[in-house]
Formats: structure tokens, C-alpha cells, sequence
């Protein structure tokens, strides 16, 4: 630095600062830093103590390597370069275009589709992914569990017609979306052979119940059977606020169950199942046909179907464990031994009692007890969710995830 420059001041550099320069067209902020520094015949490191800047954040705004910055430092450089505020966020973002040329792409299009196709705190949430504003992550991870060449390439299911009309909220959709993609895309890849005979399906049901007693293998066995007789069970992870206990859908040309974790208790999975079932045996003309039926909460149902619903669930409880029973029980629900024996004897889970007596009775809170029960009784289902379960938390792309699937249960 030249003698010249021992009296120079801060105020001395900024006292034009409101009449800035023209920029060249071509200019870009480290020409008219460099320009700057040979102007004022400093030294970088001068002009980093007049800034207040350190040299890495410096050098990061300067070849635009540095994606997050402090606006106020990008004003304190305007009036250093003597030239405008609009100017410098210019040419920051230019800078910032060149060393990350997705960033533009993403911003334009990408972004947008992403925003108005997933509920990302919702994702977030979920493990899914880390950040709701890494763009690039949010897009890498769902064509990766999706095996999709371009986030563009993700079509949300056609599923406007099984929804309540102005009940559900869009967020609601587009978790409902991806939810029944992952299931569909499962599905699709365990590809079922067998064909669908509902006769068959008639005949196997008195077998279902009694494997509802093997905690650790009788809902896998039951998929096992039930995708012999051409109808493909599966298990998705679910969502916050999709307000689903299980689906039907139709995937070529065959029924397709979706059961999902909504509640945490182990017979509302049997519950759900048998709920699909009775579904695909009365009402498979309608599904088949594109039709999507979904098993949600009664405050989510249309009114027009309420009255269906109610009787599939009426088949579900009284198949399961009917209400004459359950009044038999109701005596002994605090005799574990009992209620333990006489659910044996009934070919049903003892858990079967005491959720389904918890829902009847706990609701008037004439048993302050029943749920609490029913959450001590309630068995671990861990493993069934580590064998079916792609959890969105630490999921596998759907072709990897299905492989080990095929050879020990879709065969």
C-alpha cells in the first residue's frame, strides 16, 4: 500500500455512496473488487478490515461459492465497490448461477412442482428427508424411492373420487398421494401371477381369525395365502393427518390391500384387513373399475357411504369378535387369566378383547381404565413392521425393497 493511503478513512471511501457507478456489462464482483482495490492502491486484506469482512466469507460472496449470506455485508460491499445494492445482489446471483448451475433450474420449475406436489414439513417430520428448502436433497430422495429419472416423472394417483368433497385439506392430499404411490409402485413391482377367484376367497375365509393368535407370523401368513388366491396385501408406512386405517385399489386388474399402522394397536391391522376384504368380495365391480376405496376415520367419510362403511365394519367386529361375546367378557375384564382363556377359546388375540370393549366402553368413560388396558395388553408388532415396512425414515428404492419380499412372502 502507497504512503497515500496511511490517512485514509472509512468515511473518506464511503462519502459518495449514494452516487454509485455504471457497471459494465461484463463486470463481475471480483473484476470490481479487484478494480476497486488497484483504485484505492489497498490491499485485499485493507479492504477486508474496511468491510469487516472475513476472507473466506469474502471470497464466498466474491465467486459466489458461499449459497447463504448476510444481505448487510452485501450492502456494506455496495457502497465499498461504489456501486448499487440492486447491482451487487445482481451480481451475486450470478455468481452464485455459475458455481451452482442447477440452483437456477431447481429455483424456476423444480421448486414450484415440489411445493405443489408434497407436504414437506410433513416429510420432514417423518425422516424422509432433512431439510424442507434443500431442494436437491428433496428431489434426490423421492427419485430415488421412486427409481424416477426426473422429479417431473412423479404423477400423483388419481384419487380425487374417494375423497370427502371440501372435507380434506390439501396438505391431506398430497400426503394421501405419495402414501398411496409408494403402496401402488409396491405393489405393482411384486407383480402378483395368480389369478383372483372370489369363490376361493369365500372358502379361505373361516381360516383368517384363528391366525390373529401368532402374533410374530399370522398376519405374514395370511398375506401369504391371500396372494395365492390372487389378492396382493401390503403394508405402508404411514403418514400424519392421511386419517387411513387401510385402501382397495385395483392394480392390474386385480384387488390390492393397504394396510398401514394408523392407530398402534394390533387388532385395528386385523380389523382393517378384514374391513378390505369384506370390500373386495361385495364391492369389487365398483373398485375394479378405478374406484378407489379407502378405510378413514367417520368424520373423513362422505356421506353416501357411510352406510357401506358402517356394515364392512359390522362384518369386521362381529367376524372378529362379536358384540354378544364381548358382553359375556365384559364381567371378567379385569381377570387376565380369563379373558386370556376365553379369546383362546375364541381363536382371537386377547388384545381383540380388551381394544374392542375399550371402544365401546372407554368412549362413555363409563371405564376410565380401558384404554390404558388395551395399551398394556397390546402386543409388539416391531417385527411385522421390519419385514413389511419401507419406512420413510430409512427407506429403500422400491425394486430393492421388494426383492427379499418376493423370496420369503410374495411367492
Amino acid at each position: 500500500m502507497t504512503e497515500n493511503n496511511e490517512s485514509f478513512s472509512l468515511d473518506q471511501l464511503l462519502n459518495d455512496l449514494y452516487k454509485p457507478q455504471e457497471v459494465n456489462e461484463k463486470a463481475t464482483l471480483t473484476t470490481l473488487f479487484e478494480k476497486r482495490l488497484h483504485e484505492l492502491d489497498i490491499t485485499r486484506t485493507d479492504a477486508q478490515k474496511i468491510i469487516d469482512i472475513e476472507y473466506r466469507t469474502l471470497n464466498g460472496i466474491l465467486s459466489g461459492s458461499q449459497k447463504r449470506v448476510d444481505f448487510f455485508i452485501l450492502l456494506k460491499l455496495a457502497g465499498f465497490l461504489k456501486i448499487s445494492k440492486q447491482k451487487v445482489a445482481e451480481l451475486y446471483l450470478e455468481a452464485l448461477e455459475q458455481s451452482f448451475p442447477d440452483t437456477n433450474r431447481l429455483a424456476s420449475d423444480k421448486i414450484e412442482f415440489i411445493k405443489s406436489n408434497f407436504d414437506l414439513a410433513t416429510l420432514k417430520k417423518v425422516g424422509f428427508i432433512k431439510s424442507i428448502s434443500d431442494f436437491e436433497e428433496i428431489e434426490r430422495n423421492i427419485c430415488e424411492l421412486f427409481e424416477l429419472k426426473d422429479i417431473f416423472q412423479y404423477q400423483s394417483p388419481s384419487v380425487d373420487v374417494a375423497f370427502s368433497s371440501g372435507a380434506v385439506q390439501p396438505k391431506n392430499l398430497q400426503n394421501r398421494s405419495i402414501w398411496l404411490m409408494q403402496a401402488e409402485k409396491t405393489i405393482k413391482a411384486l407383480n402378483n401371477s395368480y389369478e383372483y377367484n372370489r369363490n376361493s376367497l369365500i372358502k379361505y375365509f373361516s381360516q383368517i381369525r384363528w391366525h390373529s393368535t401368532d402374533v410374530h407370523f399370522g398376519l405374514i401368513n395370511v398375506i401369504k395365502d391371500l396372494f395365492k388366491l390372487g389378492i396382493t396385501v401390503v403394508w405402508q408406512a404411514s403418514l400424519p393427518s392421511i386419517h387411513l386405517r387401510g385402501a382397495t385399489i385395483p392394480v392390474n386388474g386385480k384387488p390390492c390391500i393397504i394396510l398401514t399402522d394408523y392407530r398402534g394397536f394390533y387388532p385395528t391391522i386385523w380389523f382393517a384387513l378384514l374391513h378390505e376384504l369384506y370390500h373386495v368380495i361385495f364391492d369389487w365391480d365398483e373398485i375394479k373399475v378405478g374406484q378407489y376405496h379407502f378405510s378413514e376415520d367417520e368424520s373423513e367419510r362422505q356421506l353416501s357411504v357411510r352406510e357401506k362403511e358402517q356394515e364392512a365394519d359390522n362384518f369386521a367386529r362381529e367376524y372378529l369378535f362379536s358384540n354378544e361375546k364381548l358382553k359375556h367378557i365384559q364381567a371378567y375384564i379385569n381377570d387376565d387369566s380369563y379373558v386370556d382363556s376365553f379369546a383362546k377359546a375364541n381363536h382371537v388375540h386377547k388384545s381383540f378383547i380388551y381394544v374392542f370393549h375399550a371402544y365401546n366402553i372407554g368412549k362413555n368413560n363409563k371405564d376410565k381404565y380401558a384404554w390404558p388396558r388395551a395399551k398394556k395388553y397390546n402386543p409388539d408388532i416391531t417385527n411385522i413392521l421390519t419385514l413389511l415396512e419401507n419406512s420413510w425414515g430409512n427407506y429403500k428404492p422400491i425394486s430393492q425393497f421388494v426383492k427379499p419380499l418376493k423370496l420369503k412372502i410374495y411367492n
